[in-house]
């Protein structure tokens, strides 16, 4: 399975995303074989995963419908459980967070919980995202703090790390990287799933993709960090590539060893582009 991540950013509002579930869920419907493998995520702005959430439960109200009426069944003698399996596996995307509080509650202006998170319908949540850490002075305790309150959630936690221009100048963006991953991981806790996102920040944005050699040395990296420091954390281990990725590179990203999916930036804001990456 490979996992390919939508971060809108602050982009994106009500007439927008309409738009896009619209023309992304046809899609979706219209090829299905091609997305058996694919786990895919959007992380919108927080003011619209709850509006996303209710526009996505419509599909598993109608399949639930048609159970109903097919089994000839009183929908109150469906369990919780099935409900939710219902409801949930006929959506053409999940939903993530772009960022949570470590607290549950509190004085904390503009923020929000990861508790909110999952009850307006998040499975995922991104960390320690390389903007989050340099406009809001965030260090690899207080994503590491971030991903416990995730946990406790049963959010997925994406965790994001990567080096600047002058560290990989200077060749010790190995160095970097590895201590990123080891402070901003607990590793006194369980994960369903250990998702590392490697996103150079000298490429964010930018254009300039990393060298395919690049990209490998950095994934087999972590991969040994996954296989030595941190083995058994977790049942499943992925590592994403996140950094000026388009339905041009995508395909050729997701072919080097160790990468198992991608974080897509500015290209996820159009369906049909984050589509294309999608089954790349």
């Amino acid at each position: 399975m490979k996992i390919i991540a939508a971060n809108w950013k602050m982009n994106h509002a009500f007439e927008e995303a309409d738009s896009w579930l619209k023309v992304f869920s046809k899609l979706v419907f219209e090829n299905k074989d091609q997305l058996s493998e694919v786990e895919s995520v959007v992380c919108p702005p927080v003011f619209m995963i709850d509006y996303i959430d209710s526009e996505l439960m419509d599909n598993g109200f109608r399949k639930l419908e048609a159970i109903v009426k097919s089994q000839n069944r009183n929908i109150d003698s469906f369990t919780e459980e099935e409900l939710s399996e219902i409801i949930l596996k006929e959506r053409p995307i999940k939903i993530g967070g772009q960022d949570c509080h470590f607290e549950d509650y509190g004085s904390f202006t503009g923020d929000i919980s990861a508790s909110s998170l999952k009850k307006i319908g998040c499975e995922y949540v991104i960390l320690g995202h390389s903007e989050r850490r340099a406009g809001h002075f965030e260090n690899n305790k207080i994503v590491a703090k971030k991903v416990t309150a995730a946990l406790k959630q049963n959010l997925t936690p994406i965790i994001c790390v990567g080096e600047s221009k002058e560290i990989r100048d200077q060749s010790k963006h190995l160095e970097f990287v590895y201590k990123q991953v080891m402070n901003s991981v607990p590793q006194d806790l369980k994960f369903e799933k250990l998702i590392i996102a490697y996103e150079p920040i000298w490429s964010i944005g930018t254009g300039v993709v990393p060298t395919a050699e690049q990209i490998r040395e950095m994934a087999k990296l972590i991969k040994k960090i996954f296989a030595e420091k941190l083995n058994g954390i977790a049942s499943q281990y992925f590592m994403l590539y996140g950094g000026s990725v388009t339905s041009q590179n995508s395909a050729d990203i997701l072919k080097i060893e160790n990468v198992n999916g991608l974080l897509v930036g500015k290209a996820s804001l159009d369906a049909e582009e984050f589509f294309k990456i999608c089954v790349s």
